[in-house]
């Protein structure tokens, strides 16, 4: 039974250390703090689920102490720590490297993935997310609230976003947007980090992508979608599900399942399922040697070309809601 470990009190503990351990992993949990017990421990894998702020720091304890890395996103803070962390990964590349965009692993994205062609070129991406999960103004304050620590809807969301455009669109080439902060306040302190964006892509080829992002809406968490359409037809995300549909005819599924019942699946996502494949992948590679499954898994340099795409962003907004290029 390989053992190893997982950071942090939130998803780590609700989502990440359930589902290894039902692969048959030996899990260790350690809380943010703790987080150098891990360093001289026999774990052979960590999972890094704290603050941005703090990924570079500890992704690069723990490859230069031989021990693999799964980082979340958003990569870090900005650009320059991503490329420090592209630089440590690539002194070990014996060792296991990437960032959690977990959702790459399920079966409907793979076969997305595959059946890009089928679409004819693509013309434009429509993303929306929708979620009350900050919405209630007597939320306590933490690090999410801060954009000094990585807080905010752009990194928590749009980081997933970003990369499955570069995932299956292609390179991102201009970025506009516009940040807000509907709420500013909590618990007497002020909140610096966005609740709602709207972000603009520019992808090569002429492609264009509209992001709509919301952590503060009222009513229900509604579901995720994705939709790429193309010249011959379209494909549509929700859930675990892929749905494809030919000019004029309506959306059906063509891979993937409804939604499993699975920590960490909700209405914004099957992250529940996306970790459970990813773990599957991780128990192959540790336990047999075969690093395949981990072929469709973002690497650190891809999470530089997604943090690229969060640090334009910021930059937008700031200067009035231009075009930046990348």
């Amino acid at each position: 039974m390989k053992k190893i470990g997982t950071i942090g009190s939130g998803w780590a503990k609700r989502v990440q250390n359930p589902l290894f351990q039902q692969l048959g992993f030996d899990v260790v949990n350690v809380r943010g703090h703790d987080w150098q017990t891990l360093l001289e421990s026999d774990v052979e894998l960590v999972t890094i689920t704290t603050p941005p702020s703090e990924h570079l720091e500890m992704a690069r304890a723990f490859l230069e102490r031989g021990k693999h890395v799964i980082s979340e996103k958003p990569t870090a803070r900005n650009a320059e720590e991503a490329e420090e962390l592209v630089a440590v990964a690539a002194r070990h590349p014996q060792l296991i490297a990437l960032i959690d965009h977990e959702l790459r692993f399920l079966p409907a994205w793979r076969t997305a993935k595959e059946r890009m062609s089928e679409l004819g070129g693509v013309r434009y991406v429509e993303i929306r997310y929708s979620s009350p999960a900050r919405g209630d103004r007597s939320r306590k304050w933490d690090w999410w609230s801060d954009a000094s620590r990585g807080g905010g809807i752009l990194g928590a969301v749009g980081s997933h976003f970003a990369d499955a455009m570069r995932y299956l669109a292609g390179e991102i080439e201009e970025v506009q947007a516009t940040l807000n902060t509907i709420i500013s306040e909590r618990d007497g302190k002020r909140v610096t980090s966005d609740d709602l964006a709207s972000v603009n892509l520019k992808i090569a080829g002429g492609i264009r992508c509209i992001m709509q992002l919301s952590a503060v809406a009222n009513g229900p968490d509604e579901r995720s979608v994705i939709t790429i359409h193309g010249e011959n037809a379209a494909m549509r995300f929700i859930g675990a599900e892929l749905l494809m549909a030919k000019r004029g005819e309506p959306f059906a599924r063509a891979a993937g399942e409804e939604m499993p019942e699975l920590p960490g699946n909700s209405a914004g996502g099957a992250f529940g399922s996306g970790t459970l494949e990813l773990g599957r992948a991780l128990k192959q590679a540790l336990e047999e040697g075969d690093r395949s499954g981990l072929a469709p898994a973002a690497t650190f340099r891809d999470g530089l070309a997604q943090q690229r795409v969060l640090d334009a962003a910021r930059r937008s907004s700031e200067s009035g809601g231009g075009w930046i290029k990348l």
